[in-house]
């Protein structure tokens, strides 16, 4: 009885983990999606509404500019759409990465360093030209870390800043000044976005990508507060670089 007691506790334990994992999985896949794909397509809307309020454009050149930026967008979604298809034919394999990476060579912790901040300015000149199509101005303000980000934080963290860079484009007043800062200290990962609030926004999604990551960030300890007075919108966000699950 107690060998037959064990084995199916055993059992239990690992269906348990393994509808866990497919759980997580399902959450990641369903934040990704709106992240790469959903953004994508909510842009590209809202530069083909741009252009059709626009006369178009006497000079062919400009004309395909934007013919050109569009396709770039579209081949962007397409990208991510691959992506994610790859992401859920993969076999899943237990994620042990610890949250700081460490390594006793300086020279491969300043190069990851650079690479990982690198990764991050890139995702922010990208979105940064895309408002800049849309005609917006802002100030983008990536600052220094000392020890490479886990790989885990640094995914959170690129998704966070194109969902929070994907809001602005959506809901805000392109003739407003917007502004997105990412600082750093030792204990966490500090982010702040502001903007004006169009008179009318145009709904392009299922309002939830905010959301998703406030239930992440806020399971990690860490803080999440958004604050809208009708006209200003303000998010103010931290992610702990050690990660306390509640």
């Amino acid at each position: 009885m107690s060998l037959g007691f064990s084995l199916n506790l055993l059992f239990a334990q690992r269906q348990a983990t393994a509808t866990l994992r497919q759980r997580l999985d399902r959450e990641h896949t369903a934040r990704h999606l709106h992240d790469t794909i959903s953004n994508d397509l909510a842009y590209m809307i809202l530069r083909i509404d741009q252009a059709s309020r626009s006369d178009c454009p006497a000079d062919r050149e400009q004309y395909q500019r934007q013919l050109t930026d569009l396709r770039a967008i579209a081949e962007t979604a397409l990208d991510h759409t691959h992506q994610v298809i790859r992401q859920l034919e993969r076999t899943d394999k237990p994620d042990d990465r610890s949250r700081i990476v460490k390594t006793n060579n300086d020279d491969k912790t300043d190069r990851k360093i650079e690479q990982q901040r690198e990764r991050l300015d890139g995702i922010i000149q990208s979105q940064r030209r895309r408002l800049g199509g849309l005609g917006f101005q802002g100030d983008d303000i990536l600052g220094t870390f000392d020890h490479p980000l886990a790989d885990d934080i640094l995914d959170l963290l690129e998704g966070l800043l194109n969902e929070l860079y994907a809001n602005i484009a959506k809901h805000a007043a392109p003739h407003e000044w917007y502004a997105v800062t990412i600082s750093f200290d030792r204990r966490h990962v500090i982010i702040s976005a502001s903007d004006v609030l169009k008179d009318e926004a145009v709904r392009l999604g299922l309002g939830s990508g905010l959301k998703r990551y406030r239930t992440v960030i806020e399971s990690m300890s860490g803080t999440f507060d958004i604050t809208d007075d009708s006209d200003n919108w303000n998010a103010n966000i931290t992610i702990p670089l050690s990660v306390t699950r509640r």
